[in-house]
């Protein structure tokens, strides 16, 4: 009986199916798990916009968002996620839609990706939760100077200015657009520095 049993199982071995990989691990954040058909799928929807990067150097941009999104939602989760406006969402998803030539590209890529528009919406209403908790948390921590506005006029903001061969108007009439820019860009150095 037991010459049997082994002779049954060497002649099953051939017939066993190879194994096949059904998807990568691109990255894992705490327990969470961030794959390669997930990346692919928000890179087939042009969920970023793109510059002139290389598809190599879009993908990692993709997965570095993920990431980035993945580590700020677990903050939001905690405190509670904003509830965002269907028309925001619907506005952010037509942004998307028009990064294709044409609405029937759009739907391609969707079915090439394996997404529904409800799935869509549902990774735009995360990403904006993401970007609500952002601007709820550090944004009000903000505070420009009135010395700090004056120091970058005569600098960088005129600088930039005469290299695109724009008018320098008198700092009071660009004042609030000067703090706008400032505030903008140390949000962002706080939001990487977090």
């Amino acid at each position: 009986m037991r010459k049997l049993f082994l002779i049954l199982i060497v002649a099953l071995i051939p017939l066993a199916a190879p194994a096949v990989t059904v998807d990568r691990i691109a990255a894992v954040i705490d327990r969470q798990v961030i794959t390669v058909s997930e990346v692919s799928q928000l890179v087939t929807v042009r969920f970023l916009p793109r510059g002139n990067q290389s598809e190599d150097d879009y993908r990692r941009e993709v997965l570095e968002t993920l990431i980035a999104q993945a580590l700020r939602y677990r903050d939001v989760e905690r405190f509670g996620a904003e509830d965002i406006q269907r028309d925001s969402i619907e506005a952010r998803l037509q942004e998307i839609q028009n990064r294709f030539a044409s609405p029937a590209e759009f739907e391609a890529a969707l079915i090439a990706a394996e997404l529904t528009i409800d799935e869509l919406r549902a990774l735009i209403r995360r990403q904006m939760q993401v970007e609500a908790y952002i601007q709820e948390r550090f944004a009000p921590l903000i505070y420009i100077s009135n010395e700090e506005i004056e120091a970058y006029y005569p600098g960088p903001w005129s600088q930039q200015r005469r290299e695109r061969g724009l008018p320098i108007p008198p700092l009071a009439a660009v004042r609030e657009e000067i703090r706008a820019s400032l505030k903008s860009a140390r949000l962002q150095k706080d939001i990487e520095d977090w």
